[in-house]
């Protein structure tokens, strides 16, 4: 005989009343047990979901940390002479500058890593010496301490032998002055930003003032653009000599902040100058030809040169000395 909820009734010498009445009208301590299931059941699942999302890092020492350590800190810190007695290859000496899942009381992160350069300031303790190392560099480290600094105890750290490389005898000069210029780009930067917003305020006191102010934005703007694609091309060594991403490498779409403003610090500046010449080029049209839409055509151009090189010089700014106007404020709230 089937199973059916009248028959259960009957047998208990009960009246059956229908399945939805049943339903409507059943005891108290049976929705108590079913609420408690359900619950159960739900807080089961959201920390079965919590500990697999807490296990699904995204930062791995073999893969991201390591090869960092090897082609930064090794050449110091390996060895009997290794500096101040650090070994970088030994774990237990690495993590205790650590304090897993909190870079911002890591001593490693701020003591050494994050402090600025020697040339900003002789007293830094920044690691390496030629450093800060850059930003994708820091970001993953960030990423890794703050994940836990997992470093497996399996794993060893040690150096790859290195062959013997040939002198560079063959290096042109032409790649080596290269080399050399991108160190004048930090000095070099300030120049064309000056002269750009300069000749956008002149340009816009032009529709007031006449010519005087023409003048004297178109002069500005010339220098300007010149110097700016002198500035971007010392820009782009820099970033080489820095060890940066390659020019034709696009912005990851989980990049940090640091590496996101240097994506468009590069790219907006090189627009800049490539604005800067087409502006040059439009303002002698309009003198030789004497075409008032040409010579709106330029200034309205040298004014908006004005807000980008704003926009790429705080860029640059918020590379070398971080959020400037977080730090501003917080000064401002002391």
């Amino acid at each position: 005989m089937a199973f059916t909820f009248e028959n259960t009734f009957a047998a208990a010498g009960r009246e059956p009343s229908g399945f939805a009445p049943f339903i409507r009208h059943s005891s108290d301590s049976m929705s108590r047990t079913t609420t408690s299931a359900l619950l159960c059941l739900c807080m089961f699942l959201l920390s079965a979901n919590y500990s697999f999302c807490q296990s699904d890092k995204i930062s791995n020492f073999e893969r991201d940390i390591a090869p960092i350590l090897l082609d930064k800190c090794v050449s110091c810190h390996e060895g009997d002479k290794a500096k101040n007695g650090f070994v970088v290859s030994d774990r237990d000496a690495l993590l205790g500058f650590l304090e897993p899942g909190n870079s911002s009381e890591s001593s490693l992160w701020t003591d050494y890593l994050v402090q600025p350069s020697r040339a900003e300031s002789k007293e830094s303790l920044v690691m390496p010496p030629d450093g800060p190392l850059n930003p994708s560099q820091l970001a993953m480290i960030k990423l890794w301490i703050d994940e836990g600094a997992d470093w497996p105890v399996e794993f060893l750290l040690t150096a790859k032998e290195k062959k013997e490389e040939k002198p560079a005898g063959n290096i042109s000069f032409a790649t080596k002055a290269f080399k050399a210029i991108g160190y004048f780009h930090p000095a070099m930067v300030h120049f064309p930003i000056a002269l750009f917003l300069v000749g956008g305020v002149c340009a816009f006191l032009s529709y007031f003032l006449g010519t005087r102010c023409q003048t004297t934005a178109f002069q500005c703007v010339a220098v300007a653009a010149v110097s700016c694609v002198i500035t971007v091309v010392m820009g782009w060594s820099f970033a080489d000599t820095r060890g940066y991403p390659a020019w034709d490498k696009m912005l990851a779409t989980n990049a940090t902040h640091d590496e996101t403003n240097l994506f468009f610090h590069r790219w907006l500046g090189t627009l800049t100058a490539v604005l800067g010449i087409v502006c040059v080029v439009v303002g002698l049209m309009a003198r030789r030809y004497k075409s008032n839409k040409l010579s709106h055509a330029w200034r309205i151009g040298a004014i908006v040169l004005a807000a980008l090189v704003g926009l790429v010089g705080h860029q640059g700014g918020e590379l070398v000395y971080g959020d400037i106007f977080d730090k501003a404020l917080e000064q401002l709230r002391k």
